[in-house]
């Protein structure tokens, strides 16, 4: 079963960013929720895509919201175009404040890849209105090595024409081992194979502020799940950033040689990160 293949959502809707922007999310609940898990999905993809953990977390009594950042899946805005990283962030706070409304409590963060950024990034500012914080291979440094023209083609069109497209140049069978999400990935029209030069050095930008403050990680509970055969995020630098939060707040678990997308690899090893998820929002709660 894919992952795109999530159960039904008891509800949907559309939010609104600062500048109005369109924000497509959905709610699954169980019958009894004892807390609901927020999704902040990675780049170029869309929230329809957490099926897996969708089906994981439920029978546990944990609700699942999902959506789609701007400029992805089915939100508005150009695609994969930001012109300040922080409108991730905004969104990101738009979508909590309607979960602490539409939910129910209390709520956790769930964030992958870009995802995972984003929630680093927004705890730059202050404390996250949650309980505790999850990240899936974040994305703090790339592993992936971008060519030095298309960089400095980007860095240069970032300033004159911030809008300009280029592919994004990331093999769908580097995110995962599963052959079946791989074709489910490749062919699902939610998904982005460009992105912007804006985008790409606001990425860079936000990618160099999270990694110069570790401490300000240290105000909740976090847990980061990290695959050492990523070949499209650094784990190694990852492993190193979580290792400098004070106060013993990270938890950290490695999962040698996994992919990219951890809760997409292939049954038996997604089984395993999403059963340390849930017993360590279990934990959490207890």
């Amino acid at each position: 079963m894919i992952a795109t293949d999530a159960p039904q959502p008891t509800a949907s809707g559309i939010a609104h960013g600062k500048d109005g922007v369109e924000l497509h999310w959905q709610l699954t609940s169980p019958a009894q929720a004892k807390a609901t898990v927020v999704v902040m999905h990675g780049f170029a993809e869309h929230g329809g895509r957490y099926g897996h953990l969708v089906r994981a977390l439920l029978p546990h009594g944990y609700a699942v919201l999902t959506f789609d950042a701007r400029g992805h899946g089915k939100s508005g805005g150009r695609r994969v175009y930001i012109d300040r990283f922080a409108e991730y962030d905004d969104d990101l706070t738009v979508i909590l404040t309607l979960a602490a409304k539409q939910a129910p409590q209390p709520l956790f963060l769930f964030g992958h890849s870009q995802g995972g950024l984003i929630a680093l990034h927004l705890a730059l500012r202050g404390t996250i209105a949650v309980k505790a914080v999850a990240v899936s291979n974040p994305a703090l440094a790339n592993k992936v090595q971008v060519p030095g023209w298309k960089s400095g083609l980007a860095k240069v069109a970032s300033k004159y024409a911030p809008t300009l497209a280029v592919p994004a140049g990331l093999p769908p069978s580097d995110i995962t081992r599963d052959s079946a999400e791989v074709q489910a990935y490749d062919r699902d029209p939610l998904n982005s194979k460009n992105a912007t030069s804006r985008w790409y050095t606001e990425f860079l930008q936000a990618q160099a502020e999270v990694l110069a403050r570790p401490e300000a990680q240290a105000a909740l509970p976090m847990l980061a799940l990290l695959g050492t055969g990523d070949r499209i995020i650094d784990a190694a630098v990852s492993e190193r950033f979580f290792g400098q939060v004070p106060g013993g707040r990270c938890q950290t678990k490695i999962y040698a040689g996994f992919y990219h997308e951890l809760i997409n690899e292939p049954e038996a090893e997604r089984n395993q990160v999403l059963g340390d998820l849930q017993r360590w929002l279990d934990a959490q709660l207890s």
